[in-house]
Order: C-alpha cells, then structure tokens, then sequence
C-alpha cells in the first residue's frame, strides 16, 4: 500500500471565473493545529448548546414561578379585601350591640318594680 497523504486542500473558486483562485493546502504543522481548532469549536458548541438548554429549563421554570407569584398575589388581594369586610360587619354589628344596649336600658328604665296585676 502506498503512503496516504494526510493533507486536505481548502479551494475558494469565485462564481465568475475572472476573480482569482485561491487555493491553501493544510498539512503538518498546520494540520494539527487545525484539528485542535477544530476540537475547541466543536467543544465551544456543545458547551454553548449544554448552556442554552440548562437556561431554558431556567426559564421555563422562572415562566412557572411567575405564574405561581401572581396566584398568590391575587389569592392575597382577594383575602385582604374579605378582610376589610369581615371588619366592617364586626363594625356594623357592634354598633347594633351598642344600640340594643341603648334600647335595652331605655326598656328598663321605664319600668318599675311594682307592677299593676
């Protein structure tokens, strides 16, 4: 068998054929390097990709976490308001106290303790 060139060789053809051909051949050195350009990218990419799933589930969760926040701000508006009118009947009711001790004095006070039979 016959010894197999690791070389490659990288053309850029324009798409009229009057600009200039350029033409580079990797091999040696440079193909090593090449590689290990490679192999960073490639790594930088799933690295990247890794980070971007690992920040959506992020997100998602945020997005959940949001939604949960703003029941409960909700829930807790409505208890606040039932709160204010819970006080108001107890305001209301007191005052009904109140006036039926009034009236329940003025009752008394009429009345003697001889009564007519």
């Amino acid at each position: 068998m016959a010894n197999r060139d690791k070389s490659f060789t990288i053309n850029i053809i324009p798409h009229d054929a009057t600009g200039n051909r350029k033409e580079w051949i990797v091999s040696g050195r440079k193909l090593v390097v090449f590689r290990i350009l490679a192999v960073l990218i490639l790594v930088a990419v799933a690295g990247s990709v890794a980070v971007l799933s690992v920040g959506t589930a992020e997100f998602t969760r945020t997005a959940r976490l949001r939604e949960t926040n703003r029941l409960l701000a909700d829930s807790l508006s409505a208890s606040r308001e039932l709160n204010l009118r819970l006080d108001e009947v107890e305001q209301e009711l007191q005052e009904i106290r109140n006036t039926r001790a009034v009236i329940e004095n003025l009752a008394t006070a009429g009345v003697s303790g001889d009564y007519p039979e």
